[in-house]
């Protein structure tokens, strides 16, 4: 069975867990706000540390693995991680999404707040 099929038995599950009218009025915008805090955090990060981290195309050399803890440190193939390749980043052009994002974020908290408003529990 390929994954889609499963995806696509999955989702009448996952309709009747949203069966109130309030958490159906906020499963859309409750999800998008996990993808936009997700992307928050990303984009947090490359302008902490100055650069993104993109996922190499090579095997082989020197690379950049991340630790459980977050800290980017060299590796190679045989260490069995994950590997990156360091990319520069425009300062301006990562606060300007920085900035969207979090005009994104709060759009969405203020429709989940609307969702509330409209069915109290």
């Amino acid at each position: 069975m390929r994954p889609i099929h499963l995806v696509l038995l999955a989702l009448p599950l996952m309709a009747a867990c949203a069966t109130t009218p309030r958490s159906q009025c906020e499963a859309p915008y409750r999800a998008e706000l996990r993808a936009v805090e997700a992307d928050l955090q990303d984009t947090a990060q490359d302008l902490g540390r100055g650069y993104r981290l993109v996922p190499t195309r090579s095997r082989h050399g020197v690379h950049h693995c991340v630790t459980r803890a977050g800290f980017v440190r060299l590796c190679t193939e045989e260490d069995g991680e994950a590997m990156f390749d360091k990319r520069p980043i425009s300062r301006a052009a990562e606060t300007a999404k920085l900035a969207a994002l979090q005009a994104e974020q709060k759009r969405l908290e203020a429709a989940i707040a609307a969702c509330q408003a409209k069915f109290p529990q």
